[in-house]
This record gives structure tokens, C-alpha cells and sequence, in this order.
């Protein structure tokens, strides 16, 4: 600030890029004696992500709930001295949103996460035992997708969508393979 005032000709600088320096992802399959497991996973590392709207703006068009993310945890007139001292969030509220929610380091976040996308166990019954029923290959699996993933995300958001998403969803199915 070489004119001795905090303006953003002078006081800004880069916090770093949303875009994710790497990706990764990868298969295990694993297989013995009628047993197989597949498991695949994927992540990001090196990204920079930003709270935003969904996450920690509390009633949003004038309606809506208060994100559990920040419940408990904002700047309240109702509060103490002490308690505002601790708050991590700003007061509730839609005035000056452009003031509260204009982008800083503030906002930031380590948004690197790990996936594991999905899981696979099957199991193929002997020959010798389908044969006689006149089946080739009897089969049975069990697959689920989305079990977990880690990341600094609040807790039920989907990373790699990104803050304006549906929570994610964990699907089960269970089947049978048959061949005849």
C-alpha cells in the first residue's frame, strides 16, 4: 500500500487457483477362487476452494434455513461480548452481502479430497456345481458406489461437484450374473 490507504489497486493479491494441480484415480481388482473384489477410486490434490453461497449464507431469498455449518457458531447481538469473540462466521444477515461474502482468503478452503467411488465383491459358483443345472456361470455380487471420501468439505458435500450441490448419495445394488 504504497499511498498508505487499503484499496484494491494495491492491496490485492493472488490466493491461489480453483483449478486442481493434479487428478488421480485408480483400479484394484483382486480375484481367488470364485471370490473378486474390484474397488475404484479417484481425488484431487492442490485445489482451492471457496465457501460460498449454499454452504454459509443463511436465508438465502429471504427463506430457508441457517446452514448447519454455521449454526451456533456466528456473530449475534443477542450474544456476549465473549461468545461474538468466538464466532467464526458473520451475523446473520443479507445486508451488505457483498461486503460479508466478497471473495478473500477468508472464504478459502484446502478443497483436495480422496473418493472411493465404488466397491465390488461377487462371488462365482464352482462348474461342477451349475453345470448341473445347465447353467455355464452363476454369479452373485454386491456393489456400492460413493461409500466415502475425504476432504475438508462440510460434511455431506459433494467435492466434486462443488458447494452448490446435492449432498451425496450412496447406492447399494445386489445382483446375479447368469449364463446359459
Amino acid at each position: 500500500m504504497p499511498d498508505g490507504k487499503i484499496t484494491p489497486e494495491y492491496d490485492r493479491v493472488l490466493l491461489g487457483g480453483s483449478l486442481p494441480r493434479f487428478t488421480y484415480g485408480g483400479n484394484i481388482n483382486l480375484g481367488y477362487k470364485g471370490l473378486d473384489i474390484s474397488l475404484s477410486f479417484q481425488g484431487v490434490g492442490l485445489q482451492k476452494s471457496r465457501m460460498v453461497n449454499m454452504m454459509v449464507k443463511p436465508l438465502i431469498s429471504n427463506y430457508g434455513n441457517i446452514p448447519a455449518i454455521i449454526d451456533g457458531k456466528y456473530w449475534s447481538s443477542f450474544k456476549t461480548a465473549e461468545e461474538n469473540a468466538q464466532a467464526q462466521y458473520p451475523r446473520l444477515t443479507n445486508a451488505n452481502e457483498n461486503g460479508v461474502y466478497c471473495l478473500s482468503d477468508y472464504w478459502l478452503f484446502n478443497g483436495a479430497y480422496f473418493r472411493l467411488k465404488n466397491v465390488m465383491v461377487g462371488y462365482t459358483l464352482p462348474e461342477h456345481l451349475t453345470n448341473k443345472i445347465f447353467i455355464k456361470k452363476l454369479r452373485f455380487y454386491a456393489t456400492a458406489t460413493d461409500l466415502f471420501s475425504i476432504s475438508n468439505y462440510p460434511k455431506g458435500w459433494d467435492p466434486e461437484v462443488g458447494p452448490t450441490s446435492y449432498p451425496i448419495t450412496t447406492t447399494v445394488l445386489l445382483g446375479a450374473e447368469i449364463t446359459f
